[in-house]
């Protein structure tokens, strides 16, 4: 096994760093949706007066804790994953089909993310909430920001398992 270049450890570590920063902003937009659901509860149930928009509200905060919980579990191998490759073929296959579906992620998900930065809106540009107009694109923007990090993650796992990283595959992660 060959060692991994500094590079490669500073980057990982800068993207270990955006992930909990998204970590924290997930963790503060699950504290907003809870306050935000107890508050609606509390006005509609009990003053018998439901707020105004209250539902755009929570759904654009979930946004945040959705993105959030990409990149963070991204970072952290906590997305679900079944490992049968390793079981069957032995470790020089499961290092070739770590490797493939690597290079396939990364695709799927860089895409995802362009998309997001460049055709977020559709054809007609209208992403506005239902009640209070407020703009998605900028929610849009989180996401793919998001998907960013997760997308820059699948890369460095891609270039510690080419490299020879033992501990770079998803599924050394996830055990």
């Amino acid at each position: 096994m060959r060692h991994t270049p500094n590079v490669i450890k500073r980057c990982d570590v800068i993207v270990a760093r955006l992930a909990t920063g998204l970590a924290i902003v997930g963790g503060l937009g699950i504290v907003a949706l809870i306050c935000t659901i107890a508050v609606s509860v509390f006005w509609r149930y009990v003053l018998n007066d439901p707020i105004f928009g209250i539902n755009d509200v929570a759904t654009l905060t979930l946004i945040l804790v959705a993105g959030a919980s990409v990149a963070y579990g991204a970072r952290n191998g906590a997305h679900v994953s079944i490992d049968v490759i390793s079981q069957l073929m032995g470790p020089k296959m499961s290092r070739i089909a770590d490797v493939v579906m690597l290079l396939a992620t990364f695709s799927i998900i860089s895409l995802a993310c362009y998309a997001l930065f460049v055709k977020a809106c559709g054809f007609k540009k209208a992403c506005v909430t239902s009640d209070l107009n407020i703009e998605h694109r900028y929610f849009y923007y989180y996401l793919g920001v998001c998907l960013g990090v997760y997308a820059l993650e699948v890369g460095l796992s891609l270039l510690k398992s080419i490299w020879g990283d033992s501990g770079a595959s998803p599924m050394a992660k996830a055990h």
